[in-house]
């Protein structure tokens, strides 16, 4: 299996160490040529990315994760790789330390999207089984105070990210600002990011809450693309429903598990970050789990900043 290059450490511009890392990760071409200096070996990459490309399964139509907890009902031309086939196209194709692709259920690749092709998007699928999460203060939080301190404490672990090698990435603003289905009980929003490049990253999330935790769904794009997934917003916040005795609904006061998370917390950093935000606040959520909040994006920078390369 060929070497595949963690591209979120890479340099992107001047064609120096990031172009050749693109190169030998299935985009041959001139510059990976006068970088790596061995046609043969960028060759033999390049034919290794296409064989994990051609060895995907792809599934249609509804499909069902996690041992029979929800169904995806996937729109027409929308297809799902499953956790096998995820991780080959996070670790191996993205260019990812290998655990970034443990959490993963599946992708969720929408219709004219191509795995293969510098210029696409998916979704990546995961659960958190922790327990109910209560949504009684919904209708009080305010986003926009959220977002304020989450972009002044971005600043700190950007410095982190940059500590363990993989470059800064800042909080911006709302792409799209946080909206709650109350029916549906959908959570979902959009937060830009600036990784020092010249097009700026999207990162859409859509949460479902169930039973007994709650089903991610991460979408990681440039703001170029951010119109075309706002089209594919209303597809994405109705993908899911859970099965019979694992609804929102089914919850047994008493009986079942309740959760520690907040809504407030979901938007700040998923299932870890939002135990942390009902009991101790973002300061010391950050204190605490400084690292495990940088993880996750990790995936997203490998990404685009590979898509950015092709596109230089």
């Amino acid at each position: 299996m060929a070497a595949w290059p963690v591209v979120g450490q890479e340099k992107v511009e001047g064609g120096g160490e990031g172009k050749a890392g693109v190169e030998a990760a299935g985009a041959p071409g001139e510059g990976g040529a006068a970088a790596g200096g061995d046609a043969a070996a960028e060759a033999a990459a390049a034919a290794e990315y296409q064989k994990l490309v051609e060895g995907l399964k792809y599934e249609t139509g509804d499909v069902t994760i996690s041992d029979g907890l929800a169904v995806l009902h996937l729109p027409k031309d929308w297809r799902f790789l499953g956790a096998k086939d995820a991780k080959t196209v996070i670790v191996d194709l993205w260019g990812n330390p290998p655990v970034a692709g443990d959490r993963a259920l599946g992708l969720v690749i929408p219709a004219g999207q191509e795995i293969a092709s510098a210029e696409h998007w998916a979704v990546v699928v995961s659960w958190d089984a922790d327990g109910y999460v209560s949504d009684a203060d919904a209708d009080e939080i305010k986003y926009d105070d959220l977002l304020k301190q989450l972009k002044e404490n971005s600043v700190a672990a950007s410095k982190r990210r940059e500590e363990m090698g993989y470059g800064k990435l800042l909080l911006t603003g709302w792409a799209l600002p946080p909206r709650y289905d109350k029916e549906a009980k959908v959570l979902h929003w959009a937060k830009s990011l600036d990784s020092g490049d010249p097009v700026q990253m999207l990162n859409y999330d859509v949460r479902v809450l169930g039973r007994s935790g709650v089903l991610s769904m991460n979408a990681v794009a440039t703001m170029d693309e951010v119109k075309e997934i706002e089209a594919a917003a209303p597809e994405l916040v109705k993908l899911v429903s859970f099965n019979p005795g694992h609804r929102y609904a089914d919850y047994v006061e008493g009986k079942d598990r309740k959760s520690d998370y907040t809504m407030a917390g979901l938007v700040v950093g998923g299932a870890v970050a939002a135990k942390v935000l009902a009991k101790g606040g973002l300061m010391v959520m950050l204190a605490k789990f400084g690292k495990l909040l940088i993880i996750p994006v990790v995936i997203v920078v490998a990404w685009v900043k590979r898509k950015l390369s092709r596109q230089g």
